[in-house]
């Protein structure tokens, strides 16, 4: 039995002899880089001198009474009452370098306006809402680069592209070249 305690003092001896103290000093911490959010400029757009802007469009959903100076402005003519067969019925249909559809009564037309083959063709149609449409393709992409530039985001893709800045929403529809602007 004396072997035995003699055997565990001597190890208990060993091991307190193989330990070792670390005294840890932390050091301070870095000053935390001030988080930012990041900057995101919008692109410019030059509207065309062609047909209405989107911000133009955007102020005539509040103020239906500057469409008679917008059609000065553009050139475009002037259709109150405009009415689609068993579609839609427009307030003012505004239209440049077109032509009504068929007439089918009193302010009852076939289609939306028709593009002639002189400059660029374009219409807005007017409820609620405003309607502006184009009949090419580089009016419809400046149309589009107006709205990401004037702070629209896309909501949906599809179809029908859904763009919105939180109080306007805008329909872009690509097959008819038509944007549509509506209040949220």
């Amino acid at each position: 039995m004396k072997k035995t305690a003699i055997i565990a003092f001597g190890i208990a001896i060993l091991m307190a002899a193989c330990t070792t103290t670390k005294t840890v000093i932390s050091q301070p911490e870095a000053p935390k880089a001030e988080e930012t959010t990041p900057v995101v400029s919008l692109p410019t757009v030059t509207p065309s001198t062609e047909f209405i802007s989107i911000t133009e469009a955007i102020s005539l959903l509040d103020n239906p009474q500057q469409t008679a100076e917008l059609a000065k402005k553009y050139g475009y003519k002037i259709i109150n009452d405009y009415a689609v067969y068993r579609l839609d019925a427009y307030k003012p249909m505004m239209y440049k370098n077109c032509r009504p559809a068929k007439a089918m009564g009193a302010n009852v037309y076939e289609d939306m306006p028709k593009p002639l083959r002189k400059g660029v063709s374009s219409y807005i149609a007017m409820r609620d809402d405003v309607t502006i449409g184009v009949f090419n393709e580089a009016a419809y992409g400046n149309l589009v680069q107006q709205l990401a530039a004037a702070g629209f985001t896309l909501e949906r893709d599809g179809y029908e592209q859904v763009f919105t800045n939180g109080t306007i929403m805008a329909y872009c529809h690509a097959s008819r070249k038509t944007v549509r602007l509506a209040k949220n």
